[in-house]
């Protein structure tokens, strides 16, 4: 088990781009927090990420709550993730060439916490992390290592994912092939 800086998210989901805007400027302004991700994803729904302290983040989250009201679709706290998720999520990522796994599923939060776990597992890296923006909502993550790591991530993570019920899809790809691994890290969905 690979021992790395954890820190806290929290994820609020809006059902309109506007109030989603609105909401994260107030809870920019509610707490010490800094903001990972915020973005309108299809259809029409804002998402917001956020790190933190707990206590700072328990209050965005009460703020978004208020303010937000009937539109909010969801909203979580995850602590204890690991940074490299975090960092992901919100845009660096990093890898190499040697094999690539893709994870999918259609729940933000189980997904998160499966990548959590494929990083605890096994020493791998993030290519990409796209959530729910585009693609009929689901959301998934590329992580890349040699092919025992990677293997040992993603069996680790879908089976996380295959007892919550919110496994899409798992592949591995050993040795991609040069064009494919200069595509995975673009971006995969530009819808």
């Amino acid at each position: 088990m690979n021992s790395f800086k954890k820190g806290n998210i929290a994820v609020v989901e809006t059902k309109s781009v506007a109030r989603g805007i609105a909401v994260t400027d107030s809870m920019a302004k509610a707490a010490s927090i800094s903001i990972v991700l915020s973005s309108s994803f299809c259809p029409g729904k804002y998402l917001t990420i956020v790190e933190g302290e707990l206590g700072a983040l328990e209050s965005v989250v009460e703020t978004a709550e208020k303010l937000g009201g009937r539109h909010i679709f969801s909203s979580f706290i995850i602590g204890g993730l690991n940074t490299k998720v975090i960092e992901a999520i919100g845009g660096k990522p990093n890898g190499t060439l040697d094999a690539l796994g893709i994870v999918e599923s259609m729940h933000i939060a189980a997904l998160i916490n499966s990548a959590d776990i494929a990083v605890d597992s096994a020493e791998v890296d993030f290519v990409e992390f796209r959530l729910a923006r585009g693609c009929g909502v689901n959301s998934f993550y590329i992580i890349t290592g040699d092919i025992s790591s990677v293997t040992d991530a993603v069996n680790n993570a879908s089976g996380f994912l295959g007892e919550k019920g919110s496994l899409i899809a798992k592949k591995i790809i050993p040795n991609p092939d040069r064009e494919v691994w200069r595509w995975a890290k673009s971006t995969l969905c530009r819808c």
